[in-house]
């Protein structure tokens, strides 16, 4: 199929679109004029409407940026931050009501078994908050290693460059 380059004047447009009004077209010929109207950048009270009536747009070269800039917002990105956010707040009025989380005196349920018997609650509480304790002291001394140890590569690392 040939495609032939054929520029339409402002008054051959004018034309097409009066014989439209008119429903003197064709289908075929009804459907080039939508793409020439889509295509030509003419405007005139004559052409605009037929536009209208057509819901043709013009394609217009607007900058890349300005395009892309909000392209990403829209009705579905602006439910689900909606939604995001009341989930969260949801979330945060739970825990800050629930009373155990509020409660300073007891922070969780401990039970502990020692020999296959439960001990005590305050027994429990207390191994529980010993081993924090241990593990605590345990994390503090590896910290401290691991100071010492970078002291040692930087002190490498100058020794070498100097």
């Amino acid at each position: 199929m040939k495609e032939h380059d054929v520029k339409l004047t402002l008054q051959e447009t004018e034309q097409l679109c009066r014989l439209y009004m008119d429903c003197q077209l064709t289908v075929l010929e009804e459907i080039e004029l939508q793409y020439v109207l889509g295509k030509m950048p003419y405007s005139s009270p004559c052409i605009d409407e037929v536009r209208m009536l057509m819901g043709v747009a013009i394609t217009m070269n607007v900058k890349e940026s300005s395009k892309k800039r909000f392209a990403w917002f829209n009705r579905k990105t602006a439910i689900g931050i909606a939604a995001t956010v009341t989930i969260l707040f949801a979330v945060g009025l739970a825990l800050f009501n629930n009373p155990a989380v509020n409660d300073n005196d007891s922070f969780g349920i401990y039970i502990a078994y020692v020999n296959g018997r439960e001990v005590s609650h305050e027994l429990s509480e207390q191994q529980v908050k010993s081993d924090m304790e241990r593990a605590d002291e345990f994390l503090s001394h590896i910290a401290e290693l691991e100071s010492r140890e970078q002291e040692q590569v930087e002190n490498f690392i100058n020794h070498i460059e100097q």
